[in-house]
């Protein structure tokens, strides 16, 4: 049995701040938005006939390793091989990589979800949707948002999510420079900055704004007037050259533009894919990619 599937990488339109577990992860309240930027996974699984059960993993990625502890994938097949009973299979996985690391965009964790969902098509009905969904959560706290993409607003570590209307055929640029960001480094030095929580009432504002039902660009242009990333400044203040891809897709004439997650890559949605092309053809634009920046023009899902 064998499935290919495209895992799509993501976007945080705006990631607030929501306090800390007693356990000390953060909290959080973010809209999420799938993109057309994928990583492409094979999987085959074969009955192991007398041979040991294991998961194999290969990749164009030469850092990836194929231990579990450090591999959203291979984790993903190991978990769920774990629940669907005493049956006894050799797992391979095939991973085309596009989606860089460190970046922000959530390609470790689409990954892992695509991994389970490949899993789910092969397997079908030997794992429920509650359980898949734990599995997913306990890899990672994005991972049960790409069960499903679209846009969604996700709060705890990510397991509370609620879909909202779609804001997808909306162009986009993505950048990121050659540095990426340390997750663990930039929350800390958010928590070093002092910054306020996000209030009951700013969430109502921004959740409020996404449930419209103007077209998709409409209710961007209105929505996105009160979006923000918490985790933007720290990010900067560790990766100063985060703030020259802002600049620039500000100044070509981005609806919105932000950092996604924790950086390091940054992203503008604009009213039309000619003016994405416009901005790829300015000198701005041309020095950042000689200065070795990675750019991929992409559009919402």
């Amino acid at each position: 049995m064998e499935t290919t599937v495209k895992a799509p990488a993501k976007v945080n339109l705006f990631l607030r701040m929501d306090g800390k577990r007693e356990d000390g992860y953060h909290l959080l309240y973010s809209c999420m938005q799938t993109l057309s930027l994928y990583d492409v996974i094979e999987v085959s699984v074969e009955p192991a006939e007398g041979k040991a059960a294991d998961v194999s993993f290969f990749s164009d990625c030469g850092f990836l390793t194929s231990d579990p502890k450090k591999n959203t994938v291979v984790a993903a097949a190991v978990r769920f091989m774990e629940r669907i009973g005493p049956e006894k299979y050799t797992v391979s996985i095939g991973l085309q990589k596009n989606i860089p690391s460190q970046a922000g965009l959530g390609g470790g964790s689409s990954d892992a979800a695509a991994v389970l969902l490949a899993m789910d098509s092969l397997f079908p009905g030997k794992v429920s949707k509650e359980e898949l969904a734990d599995i997913a959560l306990s890899i990672g706290a994005d991972v049960p948002f790409f069960l499903c993409g679209g846009t969604a607003l996700c709060e705890g570590v990510g397991e509370i999510l609620t879909p909202m209307p779609d804001l997808s055929g909306m162009p986009m640029l993505l950048l990121k420079p050659q540095r990426g960001v340390s997750t663990p480094t930039c929350y800390k030095a958010f928590d070093a900055m002092g910054a306020e929580n996000i209030s009951d009432e700013e969430k109502k504002l921004l959740k409020d704004d996404l449930s419209g039902d103007e077209a998709p660009k409409e209710r961007l242009i209105r929505a996105c007037r009160a979006w923000t990333n918490d985790l933007q400044l720290p990010a900067i203040q560790s990766v100063p050259e985060i703030q020259d891809g802002l600049d620039l897709l500000s100044e070509g004439g981005a609806i919105f533009s932000a950092m996604s997650g924790s950086g390091s890559a940054v992203f503008g949605i604009f009213e039309s894919g000619e003016a994405v092309d416009r901005l790829m053809e300015s000198p701005k634009y041309q020095e950042l990619i000689r200065q070795g920046w990675w750019s991929h023009k992409a559009q919402t899902l």
